[in-house]
């Protein structure tokens, strides 16, 4: 039996006193420990990036792929014509560009045992299966069919090879290059390399004015922290009141699909645009045995593709810092 310390204490007492004393325990009635947890209805999501697709102009196509006439280049130039004298004459030449659309999708199956008791879990395993593809769409769209990036349509040595994927903004013949190591000298930083290709982008022959640049978390961390002589701040001078999420005027869009050191500078009016065929969808149904398996299958899928019409719109920082 379990008595409290003090009861037994003044028992103590009273005996060495030679006085009467009673000395009770009492049980008591409880079903707490019986008691079921509560299980919350909101399921704890995994984290995703924000979706690139949403900065981006998209045209919807009601076939496979579309192709774009561009204008390339022209032979010959207007001149100063005397009376009487023969004009100069200019040749258009173009050419097509086709873009066909990508299947990216996934799909995974629910008992529907557990439909009935926790329809939640079912669906947030919808929600999610749209969250992966569009991790796979971030990642296409910026590095798809870049050398030596795994995952991203470009095949491992060891992998077998699988089907072609989208050319994303850095696979992309054409685009401009602006490499930070080349830019030297006193108080010279990533911030001067961003504005030079920004120039860069302007000079080019798309006279492209950039509106949106990509880079990873850890560069811009890094670039955030760039500091004058004084110790100063650069980017927000006051960290504890200023809010960093331009750079030269432009949009910085930060996300780990882009790699580490590298920067993306787009100018979203004229680069060219996302060819969706099938926007992100999801159907329910049953494969093999999942119908006698009690199972209900989910697919995510779209289809869509990367138009870049105008490479020159695109420029690529690399050497940017990352600590």
């Amino acid at each position: 039996m379990n008595f409290d310390v003090e009861e037994l204490r003044r028992l103590q007492v009273a005996a060495q006193r030679g006085e009467h004393a009673r000395i009770e325990a009492r049980d008591f009635s409880t079903a707490d420990p019986l008691l079921p947890a509560t299980l919350q209805p909101v399921v704890v999501a995994a984290q995703h990036e924000s979706r690139l697709l949403d900065r981006l102009p998209a045209i919807a196509i009601d076939q496979p792929s579309t192709v774009f006439i561009r204008h390339v280049s022209t032979t010959g130039v207007p001149a100063v014509t005397a009376e009487g004298q023969p004009k100069s004459e200019l040749v258009m030449n173009t050419d097509a560009l086709t873009a066909t659309a990508k299947k990216l999708a996934c799909h995974t199956a629910t008992s529907y045992e557990l439909i009935q008791d926790f329809v939640q879990f079912h669906s947030y395993i919808n929600t999610e299966l749209f969250r992966q593809v569009v991790d796979l769409e971030n990642s296409e769209l910026l590095m798809g069919e870049f050398p030596g990036i795994s995952g991203s349509g470009t095949d491992d040595i060891d992998e077998p090879a699988g089907p072609e994927g989208i050319t994303g903004f850095y696979a992309t013949s054409g685009i401009l290059q602006h490499d930070a190591d080349d830019d030297t000298g006193t108080n010279v930083t990533a911030l001067d390399s961003v504005e030079i290709a920004i120039n860069t982008l302007r000079t080019g022959p798309a006279l492209a004015e950039a509106d949106l640049l990509v880079l990873n978390p850890s560069t811009w961390s890094a670039m955030r922290r760039i500091k004058n002589t004084l110790g100063q701040y650069l980017i927000a001078p006051d960290p504890t009141r200023d809010v960093a999420n331009t750079l030269w005027d432009v949009n910085v869009l930060v996300t780990t699909q882009n790699p580490p050191g590298m920067g993306l500078l787009i100018d979203t009016s004229k680069f060219g645009y996302a060819v969706v065929r099938e926007s992100l969808s999801l159907r329910l149904g049953w494969s093999g045995e999942d119908f006698t398996n009690n199972l209900l299958r989910s697919v995510a899928e779209e289809r869509l593709t990367l138009a870049i019409t105008r490479p020159p719109a695109v420029c690529a920082i690399t050497n940017l810092p990352t600590a």
